[in-house]
């Protein structure tokens, strides 16, 4: 037990001066490399440049870079329309319509692909029928409504 104390002493001295020597030899290292600051006493005077008889928008044509605005570019499509075709409603609603005059149209949306809506009543049926966004097939379902004379509304 003494041997492992007397053991652990010397270990404990070793390790002591061995850090005392580091330090010592680290701040002499320190010392050997000197840092020095100084302060200046005097601020820099800010000189103003020469004035030039340009004007500052004539040495836009000297300019050279590459401009990017700072905002996004989009595009816009418009398309014109022809003035003497008339705009055309999206909806026409007819309404009280009998079983047998639904059955007839029915047929006929069926037969032009053209979609339509109903709600049925007690005694009659009303219809919301979507016009097509072809000129000519809308005059064309206009015409054969007319025809039949089927009291129809726009929507």
């Amino acid at each position: 037990m003494k041997t492992k104390a007397i053991i652990l002493v010397l270990f404990a001295c070793v390790l002591i001066g061995g850090s005392i020597g580091w330090l010592f030899y680290y701040e002499s290292k320190v010392k050997a490399t000197h840092i020095g600051f100084e302060f200046a006493t005097e601020a820099p005077v800010a000189t103003m440049p020469n004035p030039t008889k340009d004007n500052w928008l004539d040495n836009l044509k000297h300019f050279n870079k590459a401009y990017s605005y700072p905002a996004q570019e989009f595009e816009i499509f418009v398309d014109f329309v022809d003035p003497e075709i008339k705009a055309i409603p999206q909806k026409i609603f007819i309404s009280a319509v009998d079983q047998y005059l639904f059955f007839c149209l029915n047929e006929l949306f069926k037969q032009r692909n053209i979609e339509f809506a109903y709600s049925k009543n007690t005694n009659s049926i009303d219809l919301v029928v979507y016009i097509p966004k072809e000129y000519i097939k809308a005059q064309q379902l206009i015409k054969e409504l007319q025809y039949y004379e089927v009291p129809y509304t726009y929507q």
